[in-house]
């Protein structure tokens, strides 16, 4: 069995094995303990602290293996993005111009840095090893940020969001970075992607972007075609999001133009489904293919995860293993939701 759980102190060095297995691609999983220790520590104090206004939070989960004990899996869920440091996406605007004289009209695309999503809630960090893709281990790990966010509503905003990796060529080259991007910034791609989203670091964007709209009919091909165009190895986590109730709307990564998508939390399906019911016995129960997505309340002790349970109203049996497993007793309350998202 694989179930989520609040990443801790003592996952340090096996999570810098399963970071050693991304491939260098995950940014905001970089090989290297420091920054990964850094990421541990805030996560542990994010799950342990009180809600303190507008800071930012970040709660980072881990996919683990029960029998072997190794990590498989990241999610992550960021609280007041933009707070502490500013969040920028690109607007892409369309604009129409009508001139009667010449019988014209003219609709054409800017592309405007915005603060928009300040204060929203951000999931991201979606990491799944190709060894354990299957038995729903990936809508396991995405759908257990909500019910995270089901079983703590006043930690997160209304509006929630996630940007997707963009557009890549044949030559894993970003058409949007090389023929926009790189005249501000001029580093490669991924030294400013390393210092914006492993490091934190992301002033150096407010000081070197363009401060006025641009022109997508005045951008290479290439660019023009790429913005809000999707990476194809990221095309099966969109469309678990759009399941859930995502949507475009407008919004593309700064750095590769990437579609950020969003929804509000309220609307999202997973979040919808989820009932509160109280553990009413222990029981053995058959396998069956019709599992269900089981989570504890608690945050700091949160465990998800897939299995067979029989609901009597406003009540739930469980298996004693599963019990063991979660850390729970009959008379706590488990957050239940259907196994599949329709």
């Amino acid at each position: 069995m694989q179930i989520v759980r609040p990443i801790q102190t003592q996952d340090l060095d096996k999570l810098f094995e399963l970071a050693s297995k991304t491939g260098g691609g995950m940014t905001s999983m970089p090989v290297d303990c420091e920054l990964l220790e850094k990421r541990i520590n805030t996560s542990v104090k994010s799950c342990s602290g009180n809600l303190n206004g507008d800071s930012s939070k970040t709660f980072f989960m881990v996919l683990e293996d029960v029998e072997s004990g190794d990590l498989v899996g990241t999610t992550a869920i960021y609280t007041n993005i933009g707070r502490e440091h500013p969040f920028y996406s690109y607007k892409v605007m369309r604009v129409t111009q009508r001139c009667p004289e010449l019988d014209k009209t003219k609709e054409t695309r800017l592309l405007t840095l915005t603060n928009d999503y300040t204060g929203t809630t951000e999931i991201g960090s979606l990491f799944l090893l190709p060894e354990y893709r299957f038995g729903g281990n990936g809508s396991l790990l995405s759908r257990s940020r909500y019910m995270v966010m089901h079983n703590h509503p006043d930690r997160f905003d209304e509006k929630i969001i996630a940007e997707m990796r963009g557009y890549r060529d044949e030559n894993d080259r970003s058409p949007v970075w090389d023929h926009l991007g790189v005249h501000f910034f001029g580093m490669a791609f991924d030294e400013a992607d390393v210092m914006s989203s492993g490091i934190g670091d992301n002033s150096f964007i407010g000081d070197l972007m363009p401060k006025y709209p641009i022109y997508v009919d005045l951008l290479h091909p290439e660019a023009r075609e790429a913005i809000g165009k999707l990476f194809e190895a990221t095309a099966p986590a969109l469309r678990m999001l759009e399941k859930e109730g995502f949507h475009y709307n407008d919004y593309v990564d700064i750095f590769d133009g990437g579609p950020t998508v969003e929804a509000y939390r309220e609307n999202i399906a997973t979040i919808k489904n989820t009932k509160s019911l109280t553990i009413s016995a222990f029981q053995d129960l058959p396998e069956t293919k019709n599992k269900m997505l089981v989570s504890t309340t608690s945050l700091i002790d949160f465990k998800a995860c897939l299995s067979d349970v029989l609901i009597k109203g406003d009540s739930v049996v469980i298996s004693e293993s599963l019990a063991q497993i979660l850390g729970v007793n009959i008379g706590d309350q488990l957050s239940i939701a259907p196994g599949r998202v329709e």
